[in-house]
């Protein structure tokens, strides 16, 4: 397998998982449940370092500290934040595919 085509199955790979992500870590913050919302947030900044999604990651991590600190209330102020650089960054995604 070339370069290309890793460098594709990659992209592949987490356009297909980032929705459910997001949508565990929404699950997260609906039941209040600390832990999952930090474990969730630190799965979404390794994903998007993995694919080079530089802002959506700064943005999982500040996600990850705010739920480590307890603050359910500041940890879901940046939803909007992250699903803003999660459609930024699968619309570049696409457009190289």
């Amino acid at each position: 397998m070339d370069d290309e085509n890793l460098a594709r199955m990659v992209v592949e790979g987490f356009l297909e998982d980032i929705p459910k992500q997001i949508a565990a870590l929404k699950g997260y913050l609906e039941t209040g449940d600390v832990t999952g919302i930090e474990r969730q947030a630190h799965t979404i900044k390794g994903a998007s370092a993995n694919v080079g999604g530089e802002r959506l990651r700064k943005v999982a991590f500040e996600m990850e500290k705010t739920a480590k600190s307890g603050d359910l209330y500041a940890a879901g102020r940046h939803i909007p934040e992250l699903e803003a650089q999660i459609d930024r960054l699968i619309q570049a995604m696409k457009k190289e595919l």
